[in-house]
């Protein structure tokens, strides 16, 4: 398998367990020295992340992503895109248009996600 395909499939397994709740996958996505920036541009580190995905708390109902494009390097690899997400946090409903960067790192064998950072769309491009 390709880089570029294990990267993908990654991602993927990323996704599942956000729509799943499921922490003990997202624990091995996510690297030890993980964090993000929310779209209100906090940072927002990786027990955070783990927390708020645990069962009751953040539900992820909708992940309609296009326009992915993947720059794979030996270690290193590139995933942007853009979307809408749409869920539920403590019953109440949220959805966000969005740009996204994820950046992956090779770590003993296995592809993990070290920095993510989401950016809000106010409406179509021109």
């Amino acid at each position: 398998m390709s880089h570029e395909a294990d990267i993908m499939a990654a991602f993927n397994r990323f996704r599942d367990a956000l729509m799943a709740q499921d922490t003990r996958t997202l624990d091995e996505l996510l690297a030890v020295d993980y964090r993000s920036y929310n779209l209100r541009g906090h940072l927002e580190e990786r027990d955070l992340v783990l927390d708020a995905y645990r069962p009751g708390g953040v539900s992820l109902e909708e992940w309609d992503l296009t326009d992915l494009q993947l720059e794979a390097f030996p270690e290193v690899g590139i995933l942007t895109g853009q979307g809408r997400i749409a869920g539920s946090s403590q019953g109440h409903p949220w959805s966000h248009e969005l740009r996204f960067c994820d950046v992956w790192v090779l770590r003993e064998g296995s592809w993990q996600i070290l920095l993510s950072q989401a950016t809000p769309m106010d409406g179509p491009e021109e």
